[in-house]
């Protein structure tokens, strides 16, 4: 009885603090944590659904939403997953920032620590940098321990950006990812990624992602992130840094 009531508590607060937090949310992000969520050593099909919504009334009126779904299908032999997101924020009924992002990846498994892997996303309108941005690529996600991968590899890139100035760019990727035991049921993952242009070092985007995770139970996880992306050249009607904070409510589907 004292376990459940504990339980009971603890779900509250977290909730309390999810609603509490969740006004700082800044919507329309670019950036979506694919490390974050994988069923990697798990077989089968998996689904998850994330929800982030935030509201301001008074001298301003701001609604804020972001929402993202998972599909994961694991075999044996080959990791692959697809995720959607959608994020929109409006502020006195105008919208101010609208974004989207498709991407899909597949993980060719064998028995060494080097897995091959290839991906294909689509973003649009991220941070209001790019009207669109596509990506193709491929490589290899390497195992460091339980925890930690990295990976490596090469991507074809194609960018329009808000003034329609279409350009093409081959870079090396790399990404590292850890994810870090605080507690029971406490998490924290981190996810760099490092994108240089193989013509020049002084063309690069990095990113960072790092999220606090709360296991709520099996199906609930409640997650506070921070994101922050820099590109070396940017349009010329965007900075070169943009960061976002978000609180997440994430849902995940039983079989």
């Amino acid at each position: 009885m004292l376990s459940n009531l504990l339980k009971s508590y603890r779900l509250g607060f977290l909730l309390l603090l999810f609603v509490v937090i969740s006004p700082q949310w800044v919507a329309a992000q670019g950036i979506v944590n694919i490390e974050d969520l994988r069923r990697e050593g798990q077989i089968g099909f998996f689904s998850s659904l994330s929800l982030a919504l935030s509201g301001l009334r008074g001298n301003d009126k701001r609604d804020n939403y972001s929402i993202e779904a998972r599909f994961d299908k694991n075999t044996t032999d080959i990791d692959s997953f697809f995720i959607a997101q959608k994020s929109k924020m409006k502020k006195n009924d105008m919208v101010m920032a609208d974004s989207s992002m498709l991407h899909g990846r597949v993980v060719f498994k064998n028995d060494s620590k080097y897995d091959p892997e290839i991906f294909i996303q689509q973003t649009k309108n991220p941070f209001l940098r790019y009207h669109q941005r596509d990506i193709l690529g491929a490589g290899a996600r390497i195992t460091l321990n339980d925890h930690a991968r990295i990976g490596l590899g090469l991507l074809t890139e194609n960018e329009e950006d808000m003034n329609a100035i279409k350009t093409r760019t081959e870079r090396i990727t790399s990404y590292f990812h850890d994810d870090y035991e605080v507690a029971e049921n406490i998490d924290f993952n981190v996810t760099m990624y490092y994108q240089p242009s193989i013509d020049s070092a002084k063309d690069y985007k990095a990113s960072m992602l790092g999220s606090f995770d709360f296991k709520i139970n099996d199906n609930i996880e409640i997650s506070f992130q921070y994101n922050t992306f820099f590109d070396s050249m940017p349009p010329a009607t965007a900075v070169k840094r943009d960061e976002a904070l978000a609180t997440k409510l994430t849902y995940y589907f039983q079989k």
